[in-house]
């Protein structure tokens, strides 16, 4: 009689799983990307070979519990030792969205630190060592809110130790570098006030734990506009961080950027994007990093060819640094 009941049970248990598993929806997407990148003037060999390739897939589950929707997403990549990112998410509706982030990014000011129009990238991006000035919110054991009120979108991200690890499940983490500490911000953005206008604000602090070698605590805002005309979109961000010694010996860094970009039809479009970071040095002197890009999309269905040719100078703020100049060429396939 027990070990039929324990047998009943069990089936009972497992038939229950099985309409669980049901009552929620698992998707599968991925994306395949082909690079042909060409360099100048770095201090690296460029003459070997210039092909990347990086390949991904996203496993994305979401069901019902109690009239809220639990989602989660897996990100895995050919460029990442297992599992390269991963997110959790409570929807409440019109409470707002909770998120436990690891590593999917642009949580609270983070989602706002260079909003300029672009047909690909910013024209800071594929520069090693370079600066975006904006000290947000990273995405490593980050929990973010999300909602949106009255036409206001809210983010809002905290991470209460920075520079950690990925935590796996009952095991704990904590930063050990110079910069270890907490950091919260907070992005507000709005679309809805003026037609073709889109504006954001956003603040943040940085607190540095005792004893660190950095020990100066940070501050960090940011605001953009971006105003769009037919198929011309124009953009400024500005921002600015101070306290932190993100390069040794700059007491502030202080960024301005600003695009353009141009849909020719609905699969070609082109852009223009300038990014400057002015360092103040403790010294009293300051230095610059300069950045632009052109960029061309051009998209076919589940296909697109970007090509993006952009040059920076003073790297990290060096004045040291060689001049740099990139061109990427780059084949995505989504499925």
């Amino acid at each position: 009689m027990n070990i039929l009941k324990k047998i009943g049970l069990s089936a009972l248990a497992g038939s229950l799983a099985a309409t669980s598993a049901f009552a929620g929806e698992l998707t599968v997407t991925g994306t395949a990307n082909l690079t042909y990148t060409a360099t100048d003037n770095q201090s690296t060999n460029n003459d070997g070979n210039r092909i990347g390739s990086e390949t991904e897939m996203s496993f994305t589950g979401s069901g019902d519990v109690n009239g809220m929707t639990v989602s989660y997403l897996t990100t895995l990549n050919n460029t990442a030792t297992g599992i390269a990112s991963h997110n959790i998410g409570i929807d409440m509706g019109d409470l707002g969205k909770i998120e436990f982030d690891q590593g999917t990014g642009g949580n609270g000011l983070t989602a706002i630190d260079d909003k300029t129009p672009t047909a690909n990238e910013e024209a800071w991006d594929g520069f090693t060592g370079a600066l975006t000035g904006i000290e947000g919110t990273g995405s490593t054991n980050v929990l973010q809110y999300t909602n949106t009120v009255a036409g206001f979108g809210i983010n809002f991200a905290l991470d209460k130790e920075i520079d950690d690890a990925d935590t796996t499940e009952g095991a704990t983490s904590r930063g050990t570098t110079a910069l270890a500490g907490s950091n919260y911000s907070v992005a507000i953005t709005n679309a809805t006030l003026v037609d073709g206008l889109d504006i954001g604000v956003g603040y943040g602090e940085t607190d540095i734990k005792d004893g660190r070698t950095t020990s100066n605590d940070g501050e960090s805002w940011a605001a953009y506009a971006n105003y769009s005309v037919g198929p011309v979109t124009v953009g400024y961000t500005r921002g600015e961080t101070s306290g932190v010694d993100r390069v040794a010996g700059a007491d502030m860094h202080l960024m301005e950027a600003y695009g353009i970009a141009f849909a020719v039809n609905e699969n070609l479009s082109i852009s223009y994007g300038a990014h400057d970071v002015e360092l103040d040095l403790a010294a009293g002197d300051s230095t610059t990093q300069e950045a632009t890009s052109i960029a061309l999309a051009y998209t076919m269905g589940g296909a697109s060819v970007t090509v993006q040719n952009s040059s920076m100078d003073n790297v990290a703020g060096s004045t040291t640094a060689q001049d740099e100049e990139r061109t990427e060429i780059s084949l995505k396939l989504a499925f």
